[in-house]
């Protein structure tokens, strides 16, 4: 829908310029021009994307299959109305589907290099809704269920429009879209291999003005406190989350890894070096807490596909 509403309102952009990477969304080199003709109300249908509140929106390649996000402040809707009435008839594997998505939403923008005072308040209350809340809105669904997730949701979305995101997001628009895995599913099985990565010592982390020393370990163990997870070290609390987002996975009936999802050894083999590219050149990895090596990016590909 923002695609459509970026050409309607300019039908000369730049699909080529509107997809380039940049470090600074307020100074890219490409600029989308701002609406002119119409405002843009969003009602988000399911409880998953947060992009009634945000400047993204992702388009794929139908001849590659590759997904590019676009970031640009004049794709922030106008108007967002939220109402959980429009998600309560959502099957439950989307809403399992989505609902992990919102996790990951969640968690990565608590870690980027973006976060601030602001935006972790926002992804914090919205891990704890989607702890407390999607596993019975997946399950037995009623209106507090479904309005929890469908809050969640949009708090992620507030969140990432400002922390933006992180390589989980990156890998995922790349192998989602070759596989033809559902985006929040695919997520959901990378997250748990993602926190891993990300909270080991890194040999470079990543570069941004007030992100001045690498914190991501301790802020992935802050979230496990935040939900009651035990551990007496930084490291088991990040091995407790790490577990806690793959069995909540499992726990709403996601497959967590892509073998499950009908992915071949064969097909891995043949297209993971291209996906790992991809991933790395992806929007989303300026973001993240610790810079990744394609190899690195490879290796979890490869164990996602075992699990």
């Amino acid at each position: 829908a923002k695609g459509m509403w970026m050409f309607y309102e300019h039908p000369d952009t730049s699909f080529f310029g509107a997809k380039q990477k940049f470090l600074d969304i307020r100074k890219r080199t490409y600029k989308i021009d701002k609406p002119e003709k119409t405002q843009f109300v969003c009602i988000p249908t399911t409880s998953g994307t947060g992009s009634e509140v945000t400047p993204f929106a992702v388009i794929t390649d139908s001849e590659t299959h590759v997904k590019y996000p676009l970031a640009d402040y004049a794709l922030t809707p106008d108007v967002a109305i939220v109402d959980p009435q429009f998600v309560m008839s959502v099957p439950a594997s989307v809403t399992a589907d989505t609902g992990m998505d919102v996790l990951t939403h969640a968690i990565e923008s608590y870690v980027s290099v973006m976060a601030s005072d602001y935006t972790r308040g926002l992804s914090l209350q919205a891990i704890k809704l989607v702890f407390d809340y999607l596993e019975k809105s997946v399950k037995t669904p009623d209106m507090e269920s479904r309005e929890k997730m469908h809050n969640a949701s949009t708090m992620a979305g507030m969140a990432f429009a400002n922390a933006f995101l992180g390589i989980c997001h990156s890998v995922a628009h790349k192998i989602g879209g070759e596989y033809g895995i559902p985006h929040g599913r695919t997520n959901a099985i990378l997250l748990p291999h993602i926190i891993r990565y990300n909270a080991k010592d890194p040999q470079k982390h990543a570069m941004f003005p007030k992100y001045d020393f690498f914190r991501a370990d301790t802020d992935y163990a802050d979230i496990a406190k935040f939900l009651g997870l035990k551990g007496k070290t930084t490291a088991e609390l990040v091995e407790a989350l790490a577990t806690a987002v793959y069995e909540l996975g499992q726990s709403v009936g996601i497959d967590m890894s892509l073998k499950a999802q009908g992915v071949t050894q064969q097909t891995l083999d043949t297209t993971v070096d291209r996906m790992a590219e991809l991933a790395y050149e992806d929007q989303c990895t300026t973001a993240n807490p610790k810079e990744p090596l394609i190899s690195e990016l490879k290796q979890i590909i490869v164990d996602a596909y075992n699990g």
